[in-house]
């Protein structure tokens, strides 16, 4: 495959991964606002902490699926590669995974959710009901991992985004039905979410079965070596989903201790928002990642990092025309999203953006750190400044230290992590660090300086106005595209999107 297909194919999974985006977008923030009005903050709060209760038992399933990914497409980048025997060594492992999640969620979790959880009363049953679904659905979910990472491996982005498009539309179908819901809504909310990946779990055995036979054709892999790599990759992929869970789960978990479920409903809301922000941007290395992978497993280094590159500062412009769009008038956003603003939400959202912003400056190096296989150092010091970020959270909180406490240390945290991956990636796998911040960090950050003396001045003014409101938000919008065009493209890039708009032009006329 020449360069400029492989670049025509990024750009046209792109284009599928962001139609399905913008859909699952509005639909889901549509479908969270009936939700929160339904349930009420507490409710909302109580179904995220007992989905996390489970968290920390599926939280080893994370560092065993990104290895599948990454494991399937260095077969596909090998002359010789056997990605039948790599689906069902990975097929094995996840049914294995499993199993010991069921047992350790029925027991452990069982136990934690009766003893250690702050509900208010009268709530454990609902509890107990949303963690015995949560269960059945994680385990479902895990076993159909290795679908999922084949269709991503074949870069078979436009099924996916017809079947979660579908999906979203049955949930927002259901959960409309749930404002004339006489029964416990909590309860039917729990069955509407789990019906995602059961249909995911349906569709992905059929399609792959229909397509991809020769693949999934099952059969038991002998002799531990064939398992050892996945095991031993996933290892070190475990210390950093450790890590993760318990910046994740942990934090919840800790703000429930202190605070109670209402403030974790609070903390629920701006993660939503963070996440749908941020997938502006992390969805682009969806569509970029296996080419990342199998690159470097083909041993063309030039195209890889020219990808990374590219990637880094691509994800930092897509993230700045939705960040200052929202920015500039978010509590009057939130405010027409959720009608009714819980305290709190506003602070929290903007912190959390503020978060993402600091996240996102790590475009295309996780998917290098990946394809390189030299993760071990990466996984160390990353789990270490979680595991510090927890812990010092949690000693703010026993000393008196507001609930948003936990997001400033994480966007702290997040900035250390990425100055010493830069400096790992270069003393480790010869990357050279210091051209991927010039060219994936320069031309946002001079837009985003520029983009925040605008937001200073317009904070000055203090505009009540509805109408001027929204003319603000489109005007951010319309700015921010300028600065984007104007700085953040390059001279061939600016010429290849005017031309493209140019021919869908005369398409339409």
């Amino acid at each position: 495959m020449t360069d400029s297909i492989a670049n025509k194919r990024i750009a046209k999974n792109t284009i599928i991964i962001y139609v399905r985006l913008f859909t699952t977008m509005f639909i889901g923030l549509y479908a969270s606002r009936i939700v929160l009005l339904t349930l009420g903050i507490s409710d909302f709060g109580l179904y995220s902490i007992v989905a996390g209760v489970l968290t920390m038992f599926t939280f080893i399933s994370g560092s065993l699926m990104s290895a599948t990914s990454r494991f399937f497409n260095v077969e596909l980048g090998k002359p010789d590669g056997d990605i039948n025997r790599s689906f069902n060594v990975n097929f094995v492992l996840h049914l294995a995974l499993a199993v010991i999640i069921l047992i350790l969620a029925e027991t452990i979790g069982v136990w934690y959710i009766y003893n250690k959880l702050n509900i208010e009363p009268g709530k454990l049953g609902d509890a107990m009901f949303v963690y015995q679904v949560a269960i059945i659905t994680s385990c479902l979910g895990l076993i159909n991992e290795p679908y999922a990472s084949l269709f991503h491996a074949f870069e078979r982005f436009g099924f996916l985004a017809k079947f979660d498009v579908a999906n979203a539309i049955i949930r927002l179908v259901l959960v409309i039905l749930l404002q004339y819901y006489d029964g416990n809504a909590l309860r039917f909310y729990c069955i509407i979410m789990s019906i995602t990946t059961v249909n995911a779990f349906i569709v992905y055995h059929w399609v792959a079965a229909r397509d991809y036979a020769y693949i999934i054709k099952l059969k038991f892999v002998r002799g531990w070596n064939n398992y050892k790599e996945v095991v031993f990759f996933s290892n070190w992929n475990l210390l950093a989903t450790v890590a993760m869970m318990a910046r994740t789960t942990g934090s919840d978990l800790i703000i429930n201790s202190f605070f109670g479920t209402a403030v974790n409903g609070t903390f629920a809301v701006s993660k939503t928002v963070n996440n749908y922000v941020m997938s502006f941007s992390s969805n682009f290395d969806s569509a970029s990642g296996p080419q990342i992978i199998q690159a470097f497993s083909a041993g063309d280094n030039d195209r890889c990092n020219y990808i990374v590159n590219k990637l880094g500062r691509l994800s930092l412009l897509l993230f700045e025309l939705v960040f200052f769009s929202l920015f500039i008038e978010l509590d009057f956003i939130l405010h027409l999203w959720l009608k009714k603003v819980p305290d709190g939400v506003l602070l929290f959202c903007q912190l959390n953006l503020l978060l993402a912003a600091v996240s996102l400056t790590c475009g295309g190096l996780m998917q290098l750190i990946s394809a390189s296989g030299k993760i071990k150092w990466f996984k160390i010091v990353g789990g270490i400044i979680s595991f510090v970020s927890i812990l010092s959270g949690y000693l703010l909180y026993k000393n008196g230290a507001p609930a948003y406490t936990m997001i400033i240390i994480f966007i702290v945290a997040d900035a250390v992590n990425r100055i010493i991956q830069l400096a790992l990636l270069k003393l480790i796998v010869g990357f050279n660090s210091l051209r991927y911040a010039r060219e994936a960090y320069l031309r946002p950050f001079i837009i985003a300086l520029i983009m925040s003396i605008f937001l200073y001045i317009y904070s000055l003014l203090e505009v009540d106005n509805m109408l001027l409101k929204i003319v603000a938000i489109m005007g951010s919008f319309g700015i921010t595209s300028a600065l984007v065009f104007s700085i953040g493209l390059t001279r061939g890039e600016k010429y290849k999107l005017l031309s493209f708009v140019k021919n869908k032009i005369r398409v339409l006329l």
